[in-house]
């Protein structure tokens, strides 16, 4: 194997290789991004500081109901407002109508409820949770990841802690390529996510449970077709 990996055959493909992917990685790659974590984050504090007037101010008594809906106005509020600011780069779809759009994601032992917002080569943002809980490792990525929570929270910790870091509602957890945490969402809980960078080399952390764990490949063909849709369809944009 040391041969291989010292033979000119090896070496010298990745000489040149090497140089074309680092200054890939400085130029081109952030002049791929359109979305802003601040303007996400501003986007969902407002429509989360509407959505907690609106259940103060409601008269309706029948409580049960309202937390049933909640979580899925303040989604479709949040969409809206997305739309608004980023056009078609946010699939169009209303949140009301795309249930089927919804899927599983089991990754780094953690298990949640997923539907993308976009996808392409260099970013996807998602609403990502649990009516639950669940808790797991974040994988390492080629990508920065900015974590909106939207409702409930989300509790942190890198290898050197010994208190959890805690986000509630309206703060945006920042995880750094190539850094790793433990995560727990010890209830409900639902993030805006957004990850800017190498979005192929994500996907493999995505897809790895289903063969070593949950054998739901079911949910595994509607990740990859629905993400592979997303993709083209920003990809006939010029989105790269």
């Amino acid at each position: 194997m040391g041969s291989i990996l010292l033979s000119p055959k090896f070496l010298l493909p990745l000489s040149i290789l090497a140089p074309i992917l680092y200054q890939a990685d400085k130029t081109w790659l952030p002049k791929q991004y359109v979305f802003s974590p601040e303007t996400l984050q501003a986007i969902s504090q407002t429509a989360i500081a509407a959505h907690t007037c609106s259940a103060i101010n409601s008269n309706d008594s029948s409580t049960t109901t309202n937390l049933s809906t909640s979580t899925s106005t303040l989604l479709s509020t949040i969409h809206t407002a997305l739309r608004a600011e980023y056009g078609d780069a946010i699939t169009a779809k209303p949140l009301t109508e795309s249930a089927d759009d919804w899927f599983f994601n089991n990754a780094g032992g953690a298990m949640g409820n997923m539907i993308i917002l976009h996808a392409s080569l260099t970013e996807y943002l998602i609403f990502f949770g649990t009516p639950l809980q669940t808790q797991g490792h974040s994988g390492v990525h080629l990508a920065h990841d900015y974590f909106t929570i939207l409702e409930g929270e989300q509790h942190v910790a890198y290898p050197h802690s010994l208190e959890p870091i805690v986000y509630g509602p309206g703060q945006q957890n920042y995880l750094r390529r190539g850094d790793a945490i433990h995560y727990v969402m010890p209830d409900k809980c639902f993030a805006l996510e957004l990850a800017q960078g190498w979005i192929p080399a994500m996907l493999p952390f995505g897809f790895a449970d289903t063969f070593t764990s949950t054998f739901d490949f079911g949910n595994l063909w509607k990740t990859v077709r629905l993400t592979a849709t997303r993709m083209a369809e920003q990809a006939l944009r010029g989105k790269f």
